[in-house]
């Protein structure tokens, strides 16, 4: 009879402890995935805007052309780029707000630079010199999250379980 307690007792112990290692490793992995679904949203955002910036500096200093055709054309195209632009920069202070709890310190202060940055840069400087200001600013913020993301992502995935 002492036998069968004992196994039951051990048995009950197992299924505590498999019960508690599942619920560990299942919220490590939501976390570090929530991590990679916020990281990847960033990046795209801010691939997005220096995608879209790029040849927004370029319209820029090139001008809209002489004749009515070409202005039209530099019009829609700008127009365009600027729609993509803005939507992803709101994009990017949506997902900043999330990463305050999830995001390392380094990520979360690359994205305030970013956001200081760009609010910072309005039209008081000439058109180019604004879309320039805010094309460095979103590639510094893209580099700099880019190596937070290897090392936190990396990190996080490795650590042991508590």
């Amino acid at each position: 009879m002492d036998d069968k307690i004992v196994t039951a007792v051990v048995g009950l112990v197992g299924l505590m402890i498999g019960a508690w290692l599942n619920a560990t490793l299942t919220t490590r992995r939501e976390q570090w995935n929530l991590r990679r679904e916020l990281y990847t949203r960033l990046l795209e955002n801010l691939g997005e805007i220096v995608s879209a910036l790029e040849p927004l500096y370029n319209a820029a200093l090139s001008g809209p052309g002489r004749s009515e055709k070409e202005r039209k054309y530099w019009d829609d195209r700008v127009s365009k780029l600027l729609e993509r632009e803005t939507h992803s920069e709101e994009q990017i202070r949506r997902a900043a707000s999330v990463s305050a709890v999830m995001l390392s310190d380094e990520s979360i202060e690359a994205l305030k630079i970013f956001q200081k940055e760009w609010e910072k840069s309005f039209p008081d400087e000439s058109w180019d010199e604004h879309i320039g200001n805010r094309l460095e600013a979103a590639r510094k913020a893209y580099s700099v999250l880019v190596l937070a993301a290897k090392k936190d992502l990396f990190r996080w995935h490795s650590l042991p379980l508590r």
